[in-house]
């Protein structure tokens, strides 16, 4: 963007400075660089979708992270007894 000012010279000098200092063009953007992926970077589809886990494995995850039955019970809308049921011995063995 080139912007010319010509003008006379006028009384004022300040006001015509200020003029001219409003007239000038404002410093763009630096031009958008096209960023190059990492390696290691994943690109996910707009499409996709969150993988639903089986109540199984959540059921252990939450209690290899140290939550109780009644917590994890809570966690996923499931009753007490069949967080139990899904840990079978390992209940048991870490209450």
């Amino acid at each position: 963007m080139t912007t010319a000012i010509v003008g006379t010279e006028a009384p004022g000098g300040a006001a015509t400075a200020a003029a001219v200092a409003q007239a000038q063009p404002k410093a763009e953007a630096p031009a958008a660089t096209t960023a190059t992926p990492a390696e290691d970077s994943v690109t996910i589809s707009a499409m996709a979708q969150e993988v639903q886990q089986p109540t199984a494995v959540q059921v252990r995850v939450l209690r290899n992270e140290g939550q109780s039955v009644p917590q994890i019970a809570t966690d996923l809308k499931i009753t007490a007894s069949a967080v139990q049921s899904y840990l079978g011995a390992q209940a048991g063995a870490q209450k």
